[in-house]
């Protein structure tokens, strides 16, 4: 049974219930045309007034991740990614001449059908709307626990109306061409008809689930992006350990450190220190004083029972260890790790770090395999920086981002511009022809 949440533009709280995809889909193949026809411009208007409204929402904004949603979905940020993207936002609204009446254009690819894990509530907002922009209609799957925060973010655009060259353009349009479902992730079923289904298949998750997506049937024509499970750890080299702004650094990897419960695969699990003249035990000291300092601002939310069993099995085991060491909170505020095996270590979660003391930064991209997403870095000199993130990127690394920016979203995102691959890039060549 698939319960239904968002359909022709409108809400359905409870659910409505389908044995299948078909009137769901005839619906929103109905809708696609309207987005055909509305520029691109008239979109990403729609997009920053929306994101002044939810900007301006209180209790929206205390959920976790909904602040940078409304920065990254500002008209002006949204333009900078399209540039990164497609170099040019006209290829989305007509053939565009690249030369000697070579023409090219962003066409949209249909139906994208969406698979959003659970760990960071905001995803699907970004996934969906950057599949608007490239005007393709969209079938999201949301897990159940994400399902009301998700409502709650799309509901304004039903009331947005803007105005571009004396044409009125409507929020709702935007909505008729998203439908949110949930169905049991157990039931090939409904994933194999929505997977055959797709133009486009965008999948969130962890391994096991991406493998099983991957073997149902789906269009030769189809187009997938994929983001798997992902690692990512920081790097502080010696001389912004030495530093006076190391203080600030730690408070930037906390910010790091808490988001999302440390689900997200952007979260630091180990963090790599570069040896210096301020000893291992005052770094994690101060590291303490940090954590203490914040953790009433980012007070702990929920931690199921497995990642709570996990947080005191690992605490249990290095309390105990005669070459390991503990610091801890009473609670779960907290909990830092200190030993000297160089790997990088299964992630606890629940803010529960890793620390390593290593000779030199360079000695990590010995760890490195396409599994690492981000790595966070405090470093002191652009040219060593730059550097680092050569080696580390080759070996496998997606993103290095200074420490306080690993959780945020960016583009591009595990190796991937998402806009670009949303779309099919169609040419026209009339040379000589006329």
């Amino acid at each position: 049974m698939v319960k239904c949440y968002t359909l022709n533009g409108e809400f359905y709280e409870q659910g409505l219930c389908f044995h299948d995809f078909n009137h769901i889909c005839e619906v929103l193949k109905n809708n696609e045309e309207i987005l055909q026809h509305f520029p691109v411009e008239s979109i990403l208007l729609l997009i920053n007034e929306y994101s002044k409204i939810i900007s301006k929402d209180r209790d929206i904004l205390k959920e976790e991740g909904v602040p940078f949603l409304c920065f990254y979905l500002k008209k002006a940020n949204l333009e900078k990614i399209i540039e990164l993207n497609l170099k040019n936002k006209s290829y989305l609204d007509g053939f565009i001449e690249v030369g000697d009446k070579k023409f090219i254009k962003a066409q949209k690819r249909g139906l994208t059908c969406h698979w959003i894990a659970g760990n960071v509530g905001t995803l699907g907002i970004y996934s969906i709307l950057q599949s608007i922009i490239c005007r393709n209609s969209n079938l999201v799957r949301i897990p159940e626990n994400c399902i009301d925060l998700i409502i709650r973010l799309l509901k304004p655009f039903k009331d947005i109306k803007i105005d571009y060259k004396e044409e009125s353009y409507s929020g709702k349009d935007i909505l008729k061409n998203i439908c949110i479902v949930n169905f049991p992730s157990s039931n090939l079923q409904l994933n194999g008809h929505m997977s055959k289904l797709a133009d486009c298949r965008v999948f969130w998750g962890g391994e096991e689930a991406l493998n099983s997506i991957r073997s149902l049937p789906q269009k030769t024509t189809c187009k997938d992006i994929i983001f798997g499970p992902k690692y990512s750890f920081a790097i502080f080299d010696k001389e912004a350990i030495e530093s006076i702004q190391l203080e600030k650094y730690l408070e930037n990897l906390v910010t790091d450190i808490v988001s999302f419960n440390q689900k997200a695969c952007s979260s630091p699990h180990v963090v790599f220190l570069e040896k210096s003249s301020i000893s291992l035990e005052e770094v994690t000291q101060r590291f303490i004083k940090v954590f203490k300092k914040l953790y009433k601002r980012y007070p702990v939310k929920f931690l199921g029972e497995t990642t709570c069993a996990d947080i005191i099995n690992i605490r249990g085991e290095y309390a105990l260890s005669v070459d390991k060491m503990l610091h801890c909170s009473k609670g779960f505020e907290y909990t830092i790790l200190i030993g000297s095996e160089f790997k990088l270590e299964e992630p606890i979660g629940g803010r529960t770090v890793f620390l390593k003391e290593i000779d030199d930064i360079f000695e990590v991209k010995q760890l490195i395999t396409p599994r690492v997403q981000t790595v966070g870095i405090a470093l002191k000199n652009q040219e060593r920086a730059i550097n680092l993130a050569n080696e580390i990127t080759k070996a496998g690394v997606d993103r290095v981002v200074k420490v306080g920016y690993m959780s945020l979203y960016d583009s591009p995102w595990d190796g991937s511009l998402v806009i670009s691959d949303m779309v099919r890039w169609c040419s026209l060549n009339i040379n000589g022809m006329i």
